[in-house]
Parts: structure tokens; sequence; C-alpha cells
């Protein structure tokens, strides 16, 4: 049979499935199966998910497993292990899965193995971290250096503050690690704050060396250190992460303070490449590779594990099924854990970015319901704000919550125990909500229930834990895109909108001239405009 036929086959008895599915209620779902909260729920790595308060039954996650089959899932990661192009609108392959490979591995890009020079870099970063967390490391005037700053934007800065936060009970207490991204000069301002540029060394991560934000954070830094060490010495204060090395030594980082990040490594999966060298020097050589094993252990799974076990599957074909079914057009992520709190950007990144696309490589019946808005904050603080409209708001909000069974101090055990106690409490509300015939409730007070949610538990926040995570949300995201047929590794609308601010930008600073400058249409004049008056004000 046509596999593209079959495909279109599987979404029409997908879609004739979700009309008779939504005649019936989480509450009924429960009712008919007993056990459903172990036959939809699994053991994947350490972590166990449980989908079992999505609106989903055996057909619709067979039916689903059929379109996954379809669209070939497999044998798209198999060629992304394996370094083929993948990316296929700009003819790279998407190799993050390297960075965590095997030191005897072979990989091969464009003929060359590429994990000798992969295992060089980590030696590199492993000899660099230990010397700044031991001392080490000198400054310009022999000061050893004791706080780094982390400058880059998007993908050279969201994994890491992400796994930074989440991770500072693994962080060095003796160096200071500060993030900065926005050009806003009000945040350089305060991030420097405190700090002597004889202690401090920036770590500037830019692929192409080309971003603008990540430029103009370097100037403002090199003015910041050259006011108190001058320009001979500056050079022992930068650290360049880039796949351009020329373009980094002649904004004046030395050779050897430059680490490789490969051109097949997207920003947004380039935790684990050196890119993560910021999470290296704060937790340690050993905790890092921790980190990498646990996302080996997920690129493993994904691979290898039966359908029904497969948690990368599950999570992705609920994606899929929640947006292109159910007509649901957000997720929030809300993880029961303060340490963990900037996980919901980070995976606005990672999946926004990858997913945002309308441009198929294959026609299917999907209209045009793909990606989902991802957004959300930790679980307390957000059932104090949000949790209401996910709860009686008129739009259905699936939710993602996640939990860890022990806290980082035994000590704050019966603490932990009250974070799981509330995660599980609004993932029962959500589901089954409140019934009037067992309580006294006036209308306004009920609960409809029928709210979808899913639920993510570990043991706890270590780094391998968190290689777990990470992977399995890089996975499900590739995995979404390729039954979506959308490309998840390039990111060519965030391409234009530099390309046109780049433009204005010349304008505003009257660098253009009258031949050269943009007609622009009225609205966009007449902002101009006024910015320029409010200038003089």
């Amino acid at each position: 049979m046509d596999p593209s036929r079959n495909k279109n086959q599987i979404l029409s008895s997908l879609e004739e499935h979700r009309k008779r599915l939504s005649e019936k209620s989480l509450i009924e779902l429960f009712n008919n199966d007993p056990d459903r909260g172990s036959h939809f729920s699994t053991t994947f790595g350490d972590l166990w998910i449980d989908i079992s308060k999505q609106l989903i039954d055996s057909t619709t996650i067979d039916l689903l497993a059929d379109l996954a089959e379809a669209s070939k899932v497999n044998q798209f990661l198999l060629d992304m292990m394996a370094g083929n192009p993948v990316n296929w609108s700009e003819q790279k392959p998407a190799l993050h899965t390297a960075l965590r490979a095997s030191r005897d591995s072979k990989i091969l890009v464009e003929g060359i193995n590429v994990i000798p020079s992969i295992s060089e870099t980590f030696e590199k970063m492993e000899d660099f971290s230990q010397c700044i967390r031991s001392g080490k490391l000198l400054g310009a005037t022999g000061a050893p250096i004791t706080s780094v700053v982390a400058l880059g934007i998007g993908g050279s800065n969201l994994g890491s503050l992400m796994a930074y936060k989440a991770l500072s009970n693994f962080s060095h207490k003796d160096i200071d690690i500060r993030f900065c991204s926005s050009i806003d000069p009000v945040e350089l301002d305060q991030t420097l704050d405190g700090l002597d540029p004889e202690t401090t060394i920036f770590v500037i991560t830019s692929k192409s060396f080309n971003t603008k934000e990540t430029l103009v954070l370097m100037e403002n830094a090199k003015k910041w250190l050259e006011y108190s060490i001058g320009i001979e010495g500056m050079s022992k204060h930068l650290v360049g992460i880039t796949g351009s090395r020329e373009k980094a030594t002649n904004l004046g980082i030395e050779e050897t303070m430059i680490f490789d990040l490969p051109d097949w490594v997207g920003g947004r999966f380039s935790l684990s490449s050196a890119a993560g060298l910021v999470l290296m020097i704060s937790i340690g050589p050993t905790e890092f590779f921790h980190l990498l094993s646990g996302m080996k252990e997920i690129d493993h799974k994904t691979l290898s594990e039966p359908f029904e076990s497969n948690g990368t599957l599950l999570l992705s074909l609920i994606d899929i099924w929640n947006r292109s079914f159910l007509n649901y057009p957000t997720m929030a992520v809300v993880p029961y854990s303060s340490q963990m709190s900037y996980l919901p950007a980070y995976l606005q990144q990672l999946m926004m970015e990858s997913l945002g696309k309308n441009i198929r490589k294959e026609r299917h019946g999907f209209g045009n319901s793909v990606g989902s808005v991802i957004w959300g904050a930790t679980g307390t603080e957000g059932q104090h704000a949000f949790f209401q409209f996910l709860h009686q708001g008129t739009d259905v909000i699936p939710c993602e919550m996640l939990g860890f069974s022990n806290s980082y101090d035994q000590a704050l055990q019966g603490q932990q125990n009250s974070l799981f106690a509330n995660l599980l409490a609004q993932t029962e509300a959500l589901a089954l909500g409140s019934s009037t015939e067992k309580e006294d409730l006036t209308p306004d007070r009920k609960l409809e229930g029928n709210r979808p949610s899913t639920v993510i538990l570990a043991p706890k926040l270590t780094p391998f834990i968190l290689g777990q995570l990470i992977a399995l949300y890089e996975h499900r995201t590739v995995v979404s895109g390729v039954i979506w047929g959308v490309n998840p590794f390039d990111q060519w609308g965030v391409e234009s909108g530099k390309s046109i601010a780049i433009d204005i930008e010349l304008e505003i600073n009257e660098i253009s001239s009258s031949e050269t400058m943009t007609k622009r249409n009225s609205s966009s004049e007449k902002l101009l405009e006024k910015f320029k008056i409010f200038r003089n004000i």
C-alpha cells in the first residue's frame, strides 16, 4: 500500500475515533477500567510517565502507534543519530546525540568520524573547568578567577541557565556564575553588579559569532574589563564557544580560549556540547558527564523500547492527539520544584522554535494545527496564579506536571511530600472535577473536570535524572516534527526578523541613505517617527 495513502487513512480513522471518544469523560474512562493508572503509565529510564489522565483509550494509542509507524519515525531517528542530513532545508545533520555517544563509537559526517573531536573538546572543557574550580586559573593581574559571566541568547543561554538553576545543589559554592542574554543595558549592569573585573571571566557562546545581541554584550563586557585591567590583559578574561574560530579571534579571543561548537549541533539542542561549559564549571566534570549519561540512556531507550513502554513516543503522540485532533492550542508545563523554574522557558524555545512551522515536507490531513504554545510556572506558585483558569476557564488547557519523590535534603522531606500532594491533588481535580452529588456545592464552586494532564515523576533531581528529562523532551520534539512533517531543526522565521531589525536600526541611527531606506507600512513608519520624538524628550 502507498505509504502516504496509508497515513491519510490512519488520520481519517483517528478523526472518526475522536468523535466517538469525545462523548466520554475521564470519570467514565476511569470507572470502566479500574487499573487505568497502570495501563496508561510506563517506566522509562528512571522516570515514571503517567498519561492515564489524558482523554485517550487503547484504541487511541493503537491508532497513534500506526501513525508513528507510517511516518517512519524510527528510521528518521536512526538517520539522525547516524549523522545523515535530516535538517533538509539546510542539508545538514542534527547530531546532538553524538555528543553523549560512547567514546568508542564511529559516527561519520562527510566521511570523517566526529567522535575524536568531541572527546578532545570534552577533555579541554574538563581541564579548564578544573582549573577554575581549583583556583588555578588566573586573570591578567594574577588574581584567581572566581566569577563567570555567561553571555549568549536563545539556545546559547536557556539550556545552561535552566540546568544551572536545576542543579544548584551541586554547584561549586565559591564560584559566582551569572547569565546575561539581553542587549538591554540594564540587565548587563545588574549582572555585573558587585563583580571584580580582575577575578571575572566572560564565556561568550555563539555558533556563528554573528548574533547581534551577543556581540553587543561582548563589546560592553570588554569596555567594563578595559576600565580596570586594560586592553593588554583582556584576553585572559574572554572565552569563546563557537563554530567560527576566525571570527572569535578577530574579536580578541585567544585560540587557546576557544571551545569548538560543531555546525551540526542546533542551538536549542546544544546543552551537551561545549555550550554546557558554564554548567560544567558549576557542577564539575564528573556530574556533567553524569548528565550526559542520563541523556545517553534516553537516546538508547528511544530507539530500543517497544511502543507500549516508549515514553518518548507516547508523549509525542499525546502532543499530536491534543493539538491536531482535540484542537487544544496550548500546553502548560508545571514543575513542582523551584529549582526547575526555568524549564517552561527552556521548553518554549526547544518545542516552539522547532515546531512553529507551516511548511510541510509532504501533504497530509493535519490541516494547520501543528505545534503548541508552551507556557507555565512552578507548581505551588502557579496554583495561586493561573490554575483557576485551568480548572474553570472556558478553554481546556492540557497540563504536564513534573515531580520528584525525594528532596535534596532529607531534613526537608516533609516539604517534598507536600509538593507531591499538591501535584497529585491538582491532577485529580483537573481530571475528575467535583461532584454535586457527593458534595454540597453551589454551581459556581463546581469543577466540571475532564481537563487532561500528564505526570512525569522522578526519584530525585540529580544530573543523571535531569539528563534523562532533557533528552526525553529533545526526542519528543523531534518525533512530533517527523509526524507533522515539519523540519524541527531550522528557524527561518527567526532569521527573517533579525534581518529586518538590522535595516530598521540603520534607519534609527540615520546611517541608511534615502535611496537605501526601505518603504515600510504606515504603522511602522509612525512608530519610528514617535520613537525618535520620544528620544528627545
